[in-house]
């Protein structure tokens, strides 16, 4: 039956998809469309395979049919792309008719395939399978196939005519191939062979034969009967080119075919067919080698050798000649030399190789070693040329050695190397690069010599006298200028690195011919020192011996000076050379010229020269005394090292300042011994016998340091390479220290300076030799008090230490505050220096009046009285010490930062501290009392009424400082001397604690009564001068009777401070009568009266001028130094008439008549009384006086100048009033804010007079505030539109302010107890507290008058701040200023409140509740809130511009979320929102 066949071809189905999924195929059978990307290759290909076949048929055809066929290429691929465009625009347009036309097609297509179907099945059923049957199964077949896997029954025809039959075995193959060469080998023997074949092989039935360098042939044999010939199998040619044939096979194919037919031709016919093979081949190739090297030799000459070498003859497969050393034409004896190089064949025996001949012969041995350069492997005629020319070099070489030896009898000569070089050593020990080196050049044969340190017109003599006649060379004195140079290098390199630098000649000027300098050899160098720069170190060398084979050194120390002229006879250098135009001087005249002796310069004290045994070998004379070159050469010794020029120099750099030294002592007249070499060599030192006595100390200081002064020595550290340094011994100090290190008998001071020959050293000494004498001054007059047990000053000073340079003092109570006492050597002036020693935790106290106590020692320079003010002001300056100076930001309504304190010294007992640049605090340090007197600075001192520019009274600072008056040591005031405060008169002086008692300057009071038994009236009398405003004027009668002069001058008390007055008898406050000495005007009397006249005269007006120098009004006792100590020294103030105010609390200021209280006048200079309880008499002398009625008394009024009178403090109040401790009643707590009472004070008069009142007047009706007058002082009150504010200060410590806050009684709006005590906690303790900030208050001041609504919401935030909710999970702190973490709205540390249509505040979350790492702050952050007033929203501020952080956006988000879900629009959103923050904010990390 047969097999039923189904056509796979009908069965195929199209795949869905349309058209678009038959892109990037071929098309199907009965579609009509193709893909536009096939079309477009399509068209592409054909286009590029008619360009493929224009490109290959074109250069074939005429220029015209080339342009026809290239228009018809162009115009049909042209109409192509046109239909090609035409149909890719149609495409693009024709969407729909494509889309028709694939639903079409797919319709089409499956209707055909539902009728094939049909039709197929149909056909199958009616034609197939009517007839189909299976077939029988070939079970033969498939057995064979299962069980042997192989078909086996094909036909054998098949295998006979396609398989090839098996070869032959290897072993039968082997066995052939042996019996092969066992034929060979038979037949090799039986024959007759050249002597040049015996190099054979016979292998795999072959015979090899190899020759070396020209060929290589393969010869067989076909049979093993005699008479069959040779079969030549291979012929190699093994001659090449490697130099000019780049590896290419020299002889060409067709060649070696005719070669192979002609050689087998031979062996067929030839009865030797071995030999003739071998001629053949050998001729064949030693012409092939010749023409090689005349290649070789052509390419030689045209890239390397050039003119030197010439091919003189080449004969083609004869021989080649060459001929090298042109330049050699004529030899020693006149006649002309030719070297020359023939290659050949031999024509006695053609079978040897390559001959070569040499012209001039060359020894047998040298010519068989060159001859072996062209029978090597490679084939070179360069190297055969190089190799001849070595041999002819060395050859040369030893004709010269041989002259050298005979005529320079004392060197030795040696030839070494390849190419060999020939080696004349010149000086003995001989350096590697100290030889004359003799080389033969291989190109044109002529000798050069060469060697180090050498010019080149001398090796070009000497080359010149080596090619002509060697024999001229010793005669020439050339071997001895080579010495001479190779010594100066010695010379040089042993200076390398010394100081020096090495000239070979110097711009000299001219100098006379019987100069020493023009005695010296003309080969010289030139050392000039470093350090010295006028000085050089000749070394001139001269030739001696009898062969002039030996070279002296000598040596000279030159000293040369700048000069302006230069001879040009005396040019023998070239000045445009680099090395020589470094010279630091243009031209240089030598002054003076000194010989060196080598040997005591080597063999001196301080120089140590090693023994040797060989003294011959170390002389200065450089023998040629010959030795083995390689020891020489490779010795370790260093051979170019000049031992005593090193010595030399090392000695001249170290001696010479010592020189100039010298000559300075001299020109000063200061004797001195020699420069000696201390003990061992160590070194140089000069020492001074005596110094001179120094200008402005007395006589007994120069004498006692003279005699106290041991030793004075100048050496140079170290080594003389360093600077000077004197050592100055003294001893017997007057006074012993604590320092350790002065524990001893002498003490040493050292003093250093730097070396130098510019730099003048006596001058810098001499300056600090003053200074030494200038300390020694005080630090006697300090010995002779210190010394003494039994003086106060021995329990308050000690001496730390004392160098002579400076002395250094610890005084006070504990000694731990030390002074350094110091000369500065430039101007002589004294400089002290502060510290502190031992268990001192603060600076030195003194250290913010340095500069005014360094000018007052510098004016009295008494040490014992520096340090009774020192002992006397230092628990008054460490009390000042205490008040904070740091900046503060936000302190003033300046954006910048101000001081809290500023410390103004004015001298070393008057400082002025300034507080905030608006307060200032006048302190005077009383002498002797352990007091000081504190006024108000702000005022004038020559007038009270008059402020100070730049400064504002302190109100309520003298009711301030009151509180701080040592009643036991102070009597308290009188209401009558309240009122009128006491002239600014000097404080009575008492004896000096440490200083001896001082008299007094007696006082005009002290001066005959009349006859009357009165003292003499003060103002003339008349009855026009009896006002008591009138300034007491001394009568003219007395006036000529007093010791002082009318003006003011030195003899004269200066008017603006009156004289001391000595202390009050006791009888006189006993018994009511007043010592004579105690005026009625001092506060010092019992019945005081406020007068400036005190017990001296003071002139009329007529006769005042001005007034003199020193402090208008102080506090202190007028003694010698008040004129130091006053800020206003030498300042020359013009003074009006004192009638005009001048006297501070005197009658000349406004205020009751005394005329209208006493009902008469009394003179200023009177014993009078003016205090209500006074009794009228004068009891002065006994003498009753008339009675005066009693005033009645009154309420006095608050005067703003009272601060202007000094208030006394001791210095136990000054600290209290200047130490930081909590606030008054407060014992600690989150409320102690450690602060001092002045800075407290201070703080709450500045917010309450610069801030508060300032705000009120200027901005109040901004501000929504109404300023209410009050007469009470120091109270600020002013009301809003519902409440009444009064701010006081606290009547008892003055150092608080407190807020009282009443409602309105207009005010509508009901207003709780509780809301009213949070404002007034809140500005108790963050507003009107430390650190006092004015923007704070600012801030506070700008809420206070927000509408009542918003005020009570922002009132819920403080209470929020003070007392905060635990439940919440941030804690609040309204912010007065802008904090440095808050957004960049304004700038840091301004006021954080503006009201106007929109409120805007700053607060600060700090988040609660969570357990914060150690070390890490809990998380904060700062909001600005912004609230609307109109529309009654809160939102946060934002600026333009600027960026968002995570935080910003978080509480955006939240109040956002917050306006748009509150529905409370009555009341104030401001409450409500950040509580809403604080309840529910979380801000990411």
């Amino acid at each position: 039956m047969p097999p039923i066949s189904t056509p796979q071809t009908q069965l195929s189905l199209t795949p869905m998809g349309g058209v678009g999924a038959q892109v990037g195929q071929a098309p199907h059978p009965g579609n009509n469309s193709i893909s536009l990307g096939l079309l477009l290759d399509f068209l592409v290909q054909k286009t590029y395979h008619e360009l493929s076949v224009l490109g290959e048929l074109l250069p074939r055809k005429m220029d015209m049919e080339r342009k026809i066929e290239i228009v018809k290429f162009a115009r049909s691929t042209r109409q192509a792309f046109v239909r090609l465009l035409a149909l890719v625009k149609w495409a693009s347009s024709a969407a729909k008719v494509d889309k028709c036309a694939a639903i079409s097609a797919f319709l089409d297509q499956q209707s055909l395939l539902f009728v094939d179907t049909a039709d197929m099945m149909a056909r199958m059923a009616r034609e197939n399978l009517v007839n189909a049957r299976l077939p029988n199964f070939s079970l033969p077949c498939a057995v064979d196939v299962l069980t042997t896997g192989c078909y086996r029954r094909l036909p054998t025809c098949i295998k006979e005519k396609i398989v090839p039959p098996d070869p032959i075995t290897s072993n039968e193959k082997a066995s052939v191939l042996q019996r092969l060469n066992q034929i060979i080998q038979h037949r090799l023997v039986t024959s007759e062979l050249p002597p040049t074949l015996v190099n054979l092989t016979i292998a795999e039935g072959r015979a090899k034969f190899h020759v070396p360098q020209e060929f290589e042939a393969t010869l067989t044999l076909m049979g093993d009967d005699p008479a069959i010939p040779w079969r030549l199998l291979n012929i190699d040619i093994l001659v090449s080119d490697p130099d000019t044939g780049d590896g290419k096979v020299l002889v060409h194919s067709m060649q070696v075919n005719y070669i192979h037919q002609l050689v087998q031709s031979r062996l067929f016919s030839d009865e030797k067919p071995l030999t003739d093979m071998y001629n053949c081949l050998h001729v064949f190739c030693q012409s092939l080698q010749l023409e090689v090297l005349n290649s070789q030799a052509q390419r030689l000459i045209r890239e390397r050798w050039g003119e030197h070498v010439m091919i003189e003859k080449y004969m083609a497969g004869q021989c080649l000649t060459l001929a090298y050393w042109r330049a050699q034409s004529f030899g020693n004896d006149g006649k002309q030399e030719k070297y020359t190089l023939s290659v050949g064949i031999d024509s006695s025996d053609a079978a040897k190789p390559l001959q070569v001949n040499h012209e001039p012969p060359l020894p047998t041995e040298e010519a068989e070693h060159v001859n072996q350069a062209i029978r090597c492997d490679r084939l070179s005629i360069e190297r055969l040329l190089v190799e001849t020319v070595l041999v002819r070099s060395k050859i040369k070489l030893q004709e010269l050695q041989t002259v050298l030896q005979r005529d320079l009898i004392f060197t030795k000569s040696t030839i070494e190397g390849t190419p060999a070089l020939l080696y004349l050593p010149i000086v003995e020990p001989c350096s590697p690069a100290e030889y004359l080196t003799v080389s033969v050049d291989l190109q044109t044969g002529v000798l050069q010599p060469n060697i180090a340190h050498c010019e080149t017109s001398l090796l070009e003599e000497i080359e010149e006298c080596l090619n002509s006649d060697p024999s001229k060379l010793a005669s020439f004195q050339y071997i001895a200028t080579l010495r001479t140079l190779i010594l100066m290098e010695h010379c040089k390199q042993s200076v390398q690195l010394l100081p020096v630098r090495c000239w070979e000649k110097l711009p000299l000027v001219a100098v006379s011919g019987e100069h020493p300098l023009n005695k010296l050899s003309s080969k010289r160098l030139y050392l000039q020192l470093m350090r010295h720069s006028s000085y050089y170190i000749v070394v001139d060398f001269k030739n001696k011996g009898p062969h002039q084979d030996e070279i002296e050194a000598r040596y000279h120390l030159m000293r040369v000076r700048s000069a302006s002229f230069y001879d040009q006879s005396n040019v023998t250098m070239d000045m445009t050379s680099t090395s020589e135009a470094d010279t630091a001087e243009t031209y240089l005249a030598p002054l003076s010229l000194l010989a060196i002796d080598p040997k005591g310069c080597i063999h001196g004290p301080d120089t140590y020269a090693p023994v040797k045994q060989d003294s011959n070998a170390y002389k200065r004379k450089l023998m040629s005394v010959g030795s083995s070159l390689k020891r020489q050469r490779y010795s370790t010794h260093c051979e170019y090292f000049q031992s005593e020029l090193a010595h030399i120099v090392a000695m001249c750099d170290a001696r010479i300042p010592y020189i100039t030294l010298c000559e300075e002592l001299t020109n000063a007249n200061i004797p001195y011994q020699g420069v000696q070499v201390e003990a061992e060599g160590v070194g140089l030192v000069l020492r001074i016998c005596e110094l001179p006595a120094v200008e402005g100390v007395t006589a007994e200081t120069n004498k006692a340091l003279a005699s106290s002064l041991l030793d004075c020595s100048f050496r140079l550290q170290p080594r003389g390479h360093g600077p000077w340094q004197v050592q100055l011994a003294f001893g017997n100090c007057p006074l012993s220290s604590t320092a350790p290190r002065e524990q001893g008998s002498t003490r040493s001071v050292y003093l250093t300076y730097e070396a130098g020959s510019v730099v003048p050293v006596l001058k810098p000494f001499l300056l600090d030799w003053k200074a030494i004498n200038r300390l020694y001054q005080p630090f006697l007059q300090l010995a002779e008090i210190i010394s003494d047990p039994s003086q106060p000053m021995f329990r308050h000073v000690e001496v730390r230490s004392f160098n002579y340079q400076k002395l250094t003092l610890a005084y006070g109570k504990d000694k731990t505050s030390t002074m350094t006492v110091l000369v500065d050597p430039r101007d002589g002036r004294y400089r002290l220096l502060w510290g502190v020693v031992g268990a001192s935790s603060t600076a030195n106290c003194h250290v913010i009046v340095q500069h005014q106590l360094t000018q007052e020692f510098n004016e009295h320079q008494n040490l014992v009285r520096l340090i009774s003010v020192l002992c006397e002001t230092q628990s008054a300056l460490q009390a000042i010490c205490k008040l904070p100076t740091m900046p503060l930001l936000g302190a003033t309504q300046q954006p910048q930062p101000v001081l809290m304190f500023s410390l103004l010294p004015q001298s070393s007992t008057h400082i002025r501290v300034v507080f905030r640049n608006t307060y200032c605090l006048d302190i005077h340090i009383c002498k002797g009392k352990n007091t000081v007197s504190i006024r108000d600075g702000a005022y004038s001192m020559f007038d009270i009424m008059k402020v100070v520019d730049g400064f504002t009274p302190a109100a309520g600072l003298k009711a301030f400082l009151e509180m701080f008056v040592d009643e036991s040591q102070l009597r308290r005031r009188s209401v009558s001397e309240d009122d009128n405060p006491p002239s600014p008169i000097t404080m009575e002086s008492s004896s000096d604690n440490f200083l001896p008692m001082q008299h007094s300057v007696p006082s005009p009071m002290n001066a005959r009564v009349t006859g009357s038994g009165f003292a003499h009236p003060m103002t003339p009398p008349t009855a026009t001068t009896s006002n008591p405003a009138t300034p007491a004027s001394p009568h003219t009668s007395v006036l000529s009777n007093q010791p002082y002069s009318m003006s003011p001058g030195p003899s004269g008390y200066p008017l603006a401070s009156p004289p001391s007055i000595a202390a009050p008898s006791p009888s006189g406050v006993m018994l009511g009568t007043p010592s004579p000495a105690l005026g009625a005007g001092s506060p010092g009397h019992p019945y005081h009266a406020p007068s400036p006249g005190t017990l001296h005269a003071v002139p009329s007006p007529a006769q005042m001028h001005s007034p003199a120098t020193g402090p208008f009004i102080s506090p202190q006792s007028i003694t010698e130094s008040q004129t130091a100590h006053s800020p206003f020294t030498n300042m020359g103030l013009a003074m009006a008439s004192p009638g005009t105010r001048n006297w501070p609390a005197s009658p000349s200021m406004p205020g009751p008549s005394p005329v209208g209280r006493y009902g008469v006048a009394h003179s200023p200079g009177t014993a009078m009384t003016h205090s209500p309880g006074s009794s009228g008499i004068n009891q002065q002398q006994g003498t009753p006086q008339a009675t005066v009625p009693r005033p009645q008394p009154r309420i006095l009024p608050h005067r703003s100048w009272a601060a202007a009178v000094p208030t006394i403090l001791s210095h136990e109040n000054l600290h209290k009033l200047f130490t930081p401790a909590p606030p008054p009643g407060v014992s600690g707590g989150t409320t102690s804010h450690m602060c001092s009472p002045i800075e407290r004070f201070l703080g709450c008069v500045y917010l309450m007079r610069r801030c508060l009142n300032r705000q009120l007047q200027a901005y109040g009706e901004t501000i929504h505030l109404t300023h209410i007058p009050v007469n009470e002082h120091g109270v600020t009150q002013f009301k809003s539109e519902s409440l009444i504010y009064r701010i006081t200060q606290n009547p008892t410590t003055m150092q608080t302010l407190q807020l009282q806050v009443n409602p309105h009684p207009d005010c509508k709006d009901p207003w709780s107890h509780d809301e009213l005590q949070v404002l007034e906690k809140f500005f108790e303790t963050k507003v009107g507290c430390p650190p006092y900030k004015y923007n704070a208050m600012v801030a506070f001041v700008r809420l206070l008058g927000a509408p009542t609504r918003i005020l009570k919401d922002c009132i819920q935030l403080l209470r929020l701040e003070l007392l905060p909710d635990r439940t919440l999970k941030w804690t609040i702190q309204w912010c007065l200023t802008i904090p440095p973490s808050a957004p960049p709205l304004a700038p840091v540390g301004t006021s954080a409140v503006v009201i106007k249509n929109k409120i805007l505040f700053f607060i600060q979350l700090t988040r609660i509740g969570l357990t914060v790492p150690q070390g890490q702050e809990p998380q904060t952050v700062v909001i600005p809130i912004l609230h609307d007033i109109q529309s009654n929203t809160t939102q946060h501020a934002d600026l333009r511009n600027s960026p968002v952080t995570p935080s910003m956006h978080s509480v955006q988000n939240m109040m956002k979320r917050f306006n748009e879900l509150y529905t409370n629009k009555t009341d104030c959103t401001i409450f409500a929102a950040v509580k809403d923050l604080m309840a529910n904010l979380v801000i990411p990390h």
